[in-house]
């Protein structure tokens, strides 16, 4: 290949990444408002109770998606775009069979567990009774909402991704502001089962109609072995799932240790802490999506220098913004609160407990994003274990004394220490890499 068409290839290459980015980070704005004015809206309308109450059926429901949609999505997202690098036709086409037909199986079994038990669990974790069949609806909407937006990444069809996740998120807050507007709480979790069903109905058609177009460069393998391609997705899925799981699912855990150990108006409290410190990882997770690829490039060239320098630069960086983003909540933790309400500003103290691991999350960016980017990949699972170990064991301790505050000196104490450890891990493994 010629000096012109290598510049002309990287300068293509360039470009994609960082359109991809920019949808990507467009995206990213939508997911992170939608929780907000769901919140904000539920708050301002009905109050703490039914906050607490929709958000503790929410987190439950969150939980069982997070197994799901972080074993088949993660390896999905690999795979399909691995085996389209290699050309592979029925790699890719097997991939994308997994991802589909192990989740239908999968989410079937766990929905049936749910309808013979539901009595147990609705009575354990605090769920009315009659949301047995729009939380099945949402569990299997939501679980291939994520798992085809990974599905985009991995097919490299960003744009219209975005697109579609724009409209999708638009006729969410549509929705929930009719439901809110005529005060029907009970119809509160169908503003999500409405949003996701467009974007899968949307999303089928961009696949459909692109198909031709991702697959078209790709060609029939003679060295094709379903068990081998079985055998990675699993081994690949069940590495990233843990660690994902265990970080993830603990702030769904923390709401619904919230409505078990304490009530409805407690959890609604929490809520909107949780909705203001969701807001601030949209941080992190941008950051994450510009590091990651880069990171991954350097250590394939073996290119130590310029990782310690972008690793440097990049902490000071997000410590600036760490200062200034964690030292405006403090001081103004309550203004920003009441815009839930007035009755929403005692939860004060709760967010600023909080913070701490705010600060941490966000000046951990590039050092997970290095680990996460590379083969170092277990490290981040298993600071995502301890912050969901410690988080459990502090509440079990701490909630039956200290309440509402047990359950955020919890949270802060697990992500905390789990991400001190991948720091440490990330800087010993830059000093030997």
């Amino acid at each position: 290949m010629t000096d012109a068409k290598i510049r002309r290839t990287f300068r293509l290459f360039k470009n994609r990444i960082v359109k991809n980015s920019l949808y990507t980070g467009l995206a990213l704005s939508f997911i992170g408002i939608v929780p907000f004015i769901f919140n904000f809206l539920v708050a301002r309308t009905f109050g703490k109770e039914v906050l607490g109450s929709i958000n503790i059926l929410l987190s439950f429901s969150l939980i069982i998606t997070t197994f799901v949609t972080n074993f088949f999505g993660t390896s999905a997202n690999k795979f399909l775009a691995e085996f389209r690098g290699r050309k592979s036709f029925k790699h890719f086409i097997f991939t994308f069979k997994i991802m589909i037909y192990g989740s239908l199986i999968i989410l079937s079994l766990v929905s049936l567990t749910l309808i013979a038990n539901w009595k147990f669990f609705s009575t354990a974790f605090s769920i009315s009774h009659d949301s047995l069949f729009p939380i099945i609806a949402f569990i299997f909407l939501r679980s291939f909402y994520i798992l085809i937006r990974r599905a985009f990444y991995g097919m490299d069809i960003v744009q219209p991704y975005a697109i579609n996740e724009i409209i999708c998120d638009i006729f969410m807050i549509l929705g929930i502001s009719y439901i809110c507007h005529t005060k029907q709480p009970k119809f509160l979790i169908h503003s999500y089962l409405i949003s996701y069903l467009i974007f899968i109905t949307l999303s089928t058609f961009t696949i459909k109609n692109k198909f031709n177009q991702i697959t078209s460069n790709l060609s029939n393998s003679t060295h094709f072995s379903q068990f081998n391609i079985l055998k990675s997705f699993s081994k690949y899925g069940f590495v990233s799932m843990i660690g994902t799981v265990a970080s993830t699912g603990t702030g769904y855990l923390s709401i619904i240790f919230t409505g078990i150990f304490l009530n409805n108006e407690d959890a609604g409290l929490y809520s909107s802490v949780i909705t203001i410190v969701s807001i601030l990882t949209f941080i992190p997770k941008l950051f994450t999506q510009v590091f990651l690829p880069e990171f991954s490039k350097l250590f394939g060239e073996g290119n130590k220098q310029k990782i310690t320098r972008i690793i440097k630069r990049s902490f000071w960086v997000m410590l600036l913004i760490a200062i200034v983003v964690c030292s405006v909540l403090y001081y103004f933790a309550g203004n920003i609160l009441s815009i839930f309400g007035d009755s929403f500003v005692k939860a004060d103290l709760i967010l600023k407990i909080i913070i701490p691991s705010i600060f941490i999350r966000i000046i951990s960016i590039p050092f997970v994003s290095f680990l996460s980017g590379t083969k170092y990949i277990i490290f981040p699972n298993i600071g995502g274990l301890l912050i969901l170990f410690i988080s459990l064991a502090s509440w079990l301790l701490l909630v039956p004394d200290l309440q509402l505050i047990g359950i955020a000196v919890g949270y802060t104490i697990g992500i905390i220490v789990g991400i001190s450890y991948q720091i440490f891990m990330a800087i010993l493994k830059i000093r030997i890499f």
